[in-house]
């Protein structure tokens, strides 16, 4: 039997609401919707991917012939009357829970015994930045010269933050989101009536916010692991990201693993690096063993401290799930010797521009194979029609 996989960018919103009927946002399904053939580079052979449209014949066959993809994209209606080995969605939330519930009793032992195939509210922590406020504190424990000042405060009330923000530019985040979602930068001493206003929302549904001193970030990274189902930890490797100002997900560098940790290492050098990678890796493997098993990423960035000097934090944030730097992981392996490329998602809101900007791109920069590995070029890595509004691209160059 093989996997079925399925692409759900909602998670931590779905996970903060709790319920089993929440429903995401007409802009959150319709990307889903759009980028819902992405699963299909985390797939292996024969795997199914869920998606709302079947592809049309001559984008499988490219993207066969050159990413080598043996994935099934499978409907709705077609999926429910299939057995599966595993069910592998982006995340776990209870609304996904809710939607594969009548999947589960068709997988494998292996799966239906596991602690991923049921949902409790006692799990819902674990998606938290509270938990990746304790993991920190563990790892500045650990590596003291990282420094206490990175450790974010937990704030319930509005008086709370107001009285952080009078000492330093802050960053508020809600307890639980992603990719820049949910985050206010609020320089010192300058909250307003309207970010007063969206805080109070936060701490009214999600009940806290965590606070942390705003610091000059210069390059964000992360680290993707996998617990298996015996729950040992494996290192997958590095993943270096672009973001906006506000930190709002932007793209994946594509390269060599060897190339990705020495960009990182540039800044804070092999030892710091080696030294955080491990004993970050001690830290999940004791706080996540017997309670998640799956792929997760670890976000983390260098910034330059008052001084000049370059500096990890070694705990932005945890993505208990599937994460665009392990779909760019996964991309590397198509690129010839040499190559670097760029993974990221675009957004267009006016019908047609995201179908006109490919055949553009298509035409400036063909696709170059040497063999079955890109050399250089572009290529969309999901189907795009008249309607769609996000499109997942990679483009290639040879250095």
């Amino acid at each position: 039997m093989q996997d079925l996989y399925l692409f759900n960018p909602d998670n931590e919103i779905s996970i903060a609401n709790g319920t089993n009927g929440y429903t995401p946002k007409t802009n959150i399904s319709v990307m889903a919707g759009d980028l819902a053939f992405l699963s299909a580079y985390l797939a292996g052979k024969g795997d199914y991917v869920l998606v709302t449209k079947m592809p049309d014949f001559d984008f499988m066959k490219s993207r066969e012939e050159v990413f080598g993809l043996d994935c099934k994209p499978v409907i709705w209606e077609k999926a429910q009357l299939l057995s599966f080995s595993e069910l592998k969605p982006w995340g776990w939330s209870p609304r996904v829970h809710n939607l594969l519930k009548d999947l589960k009793s068709r997988c494998n032992e292996q799966f239906r015994e596991s602690v991923m195939s049921t949902w409790s509210d006692e799990r819902k922590d674990l998606y938290s930045r509270r938990m990746a406020a304790t993991c920190l504190t563990e790892m500045v424990q650990a590596i003291p010269c990282l420094g206490k000042d990175i450790i974010p405060s937990e704030c319930n009330t509005l008086a709370e933050i107001r009285l952080l923000s009078e000492k330093e530019n802050i960053v508020v985040k809600a307890p639980w989101s992603s990719s820049g979602k949910g985050v206010l930068f609020i320089p010192k001493g300058q909250i307003t009536c309207k970010e007063e206003e969206v805080l109070s929302g936060i701490l009214r549904k999600q009940g806290y916010v965590m606070v942390e001193k705003r610091l000059n970030r210069v390059l964000d990274f992360a680290l993707e692991f996998e617990m298996d189902y015996s729950f040992h930890l494996n290192f997958l490797g590095y993943s270096v990201f672009h973001t906006s100002k506000r930190g709002e997900y932007e793209g994946n560098i594509v390269a060599a693993e060897s190339r990705l940790k020495e960009i990182i290492a540039g800044y804070i050098g092999v030892e710091m690096l080696d030294m955080v990678r491990e004993q970050l890796a001690l830290i999940l493997a004791t706080e996540f063993r017997g309670k998640y098993t799956g792929c997760f990423g670890v976000d983390m960035m260098i910034y330059e401290d008052v001084e000049g000097h370059f500096r990890v934090h070694p705990c932005v944030e945890i993505n208990l799930r599937y994460n665009m730097g392990i779909v760019a992981g996964r991309l590397q392996r198509y690129l010839s010797e040499g190559s670097e490329g760029i993974f990221m998602i675009r957004f267009s809101a006016k019908p047609g521009e995201l179908l006109r900007s490919i055949r553009q791109n298509e035409q400036d920069h063909p696709l170059v194979m040497t063999g079955s590995k890109i050399e250089s070029g572009y290529i969309n890595l999901t189907p795009v029609s008249l309607d769609s509004r996000f499109v997942a691209e990679f483009i290639v160059n040879k250095e």
